[in-house]
């Protein structure tokens, strides 16, 4: 069985976001879908606006990595929340960002450690067709990224691309990991136990 995988690049960056398929860690995942892969850097998520510098292994704890180091792989891991991938001429990130993480800034904690970000992907999250809150959360959002209703229901990828601000590629897979049982893991659908989907960017 081989991995769900969407690649992208932009100049030198290379970017993969990976769903189901074997299980393993971030390193044997990203050997497995790419043959030359470099060595990867991972945190201890923890729905924080930390952000970690980036070095091969564990990084501590925190939902972003940043680093301007060649040929290694920043990483996060997702089972519903939003990845985002960030590029520019100063460095690299990677972000996980649930709803906390929104609400408490680890985008713009982000973009704050690159400075200047040319590019972004926002990867596979749980969509507003699935995604019902309390009023309690999403009061605590813009307007625009909640749809009311009986239970409101949040957009993560429009409260993610609001907090992008100055970047004008942004790349958005736009998919819903609830929706996509057979190429995703969703931790709404499945539960305490569900595998990870993996986001990994590097410069080559």
């Amino acid at each position: 069985m081989s991995h769900w995988v969407w690649s992208d690049c932009r100049g030198d960056v290379e970017v993969r976001f990976t769903g189901r398929g074997p299980a393993g860690e971030r390193d044997e995942i990203l050997a497995r879908v790419e043959p030359e892969a470099p060595p990867v850097a991972w945190a201890k998520q923890i729905h924080s606006a930390h952000v970690l510098p980036a070095h091969p292994g564990h990084c501590g704890e925190g939902d972003a990595l940043f680093g301007d180091v060649q040929n290694l792989a920043l990483s996060v891991v997702t089972a519903d929340c939003v990845p985002i991938l960030l590029a520019g001429p100063n460095g690299l990130a990677a972000v996980h960002a649930g709803w906390r993480g929104l609400v408490g800034g680890v985008i713009p904690a982000a973009l704050e450690k690159l400075g200047e970000v040319d590019a972004a992907w926002i990867g596979p999250t749980i969509g507003p067709c699935c995604y019902e809150v309390g009023e309690e959360v999403a009061e605590r959002f813009p307007e625009e990224t909640v749809i009311p209703g009986p239970k409101p229901h949040l957009d993560l990828v429009a409260a993610a691309r609001l907090q992008l601000k100055g970047v004008e590629d942004i790349r958005t897979v736009g998919i819903c990991t609830r929706c996509a049982a057979d190429e995703l893991f969703s931790y709404r659908r499945e539960g305490k136990g569900v595998g990870r989907n993996v986001a990994f960017i590097w410069r080559r």
